[in-house]
């Protein structure tokens, strides 16, 4: 099963929730989305995220108020709306609280989670470090892909597996947990999340055109190969883009799906980098060749073509022809960096 990319590996994703819903956050989409609950199927949104509040390293908001913070480095700004641009003056990072793995805020507390020792940081500032308390995690709960507040007395973290999926459990230091699925018009914004909701991507070659020489001299001829080029138009989820500022959603279909497709198997992507390739609505290409067979001679033509699920959703302008039934051994599109990488 594909997983979804966790926030290590996807710089400028995060997640968190406030009084004003749950929010994912995807600076590298220039965008975040805000919906009731994680698991909520209701007013689920996308809105723009302010140019100054990209390149976030962290997003954490305040489960009992309206401020977000933003990391960078060794230092935050705050702000209460994404949308806008975030306090100028940036706040230092105590020494103790940098480097954490994630960050959430409850309680009127900040929490930092180090994974790799299994400990849960709580400061009542994060510029002083002051009123520190560690506590252990569960080992059961060391493995999360993304942590959160939930509200003022619960942390959270998203996890997935095979049983369940893209699940949120909630868990607190007395020992309550609680397990929601994560709604698919939410997991469809993640990192990996279109693979894991449309169950897989894929990439094939199609033979669109064989022409043949069935007699013992050189045929001469004039062929006409038909080919669709461009992206079909698939509705991803059920999104309202209802604000000043928002993506059109046709950009952000597109922007998803490049992303999707550059991934690495392992987050339910091919690997391969698409922007090159022709986005707008699919149409229908003719292309007339002349071409002498030579005696009993066979060409195939094929293409190549990405899709989501069993849906076919990226037809590619390159053509190759074989001599053989069996398709093409090599690929018409670059490989991503992180289908390089593997991350």
């Amino acid at each position: 099963m594909a997983g979804i990319v966790p926030r290590a590996h996807s710089p400028g994703t995060d997640v968190f929730a406030t009084p004003h819903g749950f929010f994912v956050v995807r600076s590298d989409l220039g965008c975040f989305l805000q919906a009731p609950e994680c698991h909520s199927p209701e007013a689920v949104e996308i809105r723009g995220l302010h140019p100054a509040c990209q390149g976030g390293e962290h997003y954490v908001g305040d489960a009992a108020g309206s401020s977000v913070c933003i990391f960078r480095g060794d230092a935050f700004h705050r702000t209460t709306d994404l949308g806008a641009a975030p306090s100028p003056d940036a706040l230092p990072l105590h020494p103790t609280c940098r480097g954490g793995d994630h960050y959430a805020s409850w309680g009127g507390r900040f929490s930092v989670i180090f994974l790799a020792r299994g400990v849960v940081l709580s400061v009542a500032d994060l510029s002083t470090g002051a009123g520190a308390k560690e506590m252990l995690l569960e080992p059961a709960s060391c493995h999360g892909l993304y942590y959160y507040a939930r509200d003022a007395t619960h942390l959270a973290f998203l996890g997935v597996d095979e049983q369940r999926g893209l699940y949120s459990q909630v868990f607190s230091s007395s020992g309550h947990q609680e397990v929601f699925p994560v709604h698919a018009d939410v997991a469809s914004f993640l990192p990996g999340g279109l693979s894991l909701v449309h169950r897989g991507t894929f990439g094939a070659w199609e033979c669109i055109k064989l022409i043949q020489n069935e007699t013992d001299g050189p045929l001469p001829g004039s062929h006409e190969i038909t080919r669709k080029v461009g992206c079909v138009e698939k509705k991803l989820a059920n999104w309202t883009f209802s604000r000043a500022g928002s993506p059109a959603p046709a950009d952000l279909s597109v922007a998803l799906l490049q992303a999707q497709f550059s991934l690495p198997p392992a987050y339910g992507g091919l690997g391969l980098r698409t922007e090159q390739e022709e986005w707008e609505a699919v149409a229908e290409e003719g292309e007339e060749l002349r071409i002498i067979l030579q005696p009993r001679q066979k060409l195939y033509w094929w293409q190549y073509h990405l899709g989501l699920g069993n849906w076919p959703i990226l037809f590619c302008r390159c053509l190759k022809v074989t001599r053989s039934p069996a398709s093409p051994d090599n690929l018409p599109l670059p490989w991503s960096d992180a289908g390089d990488a593997g991350v």
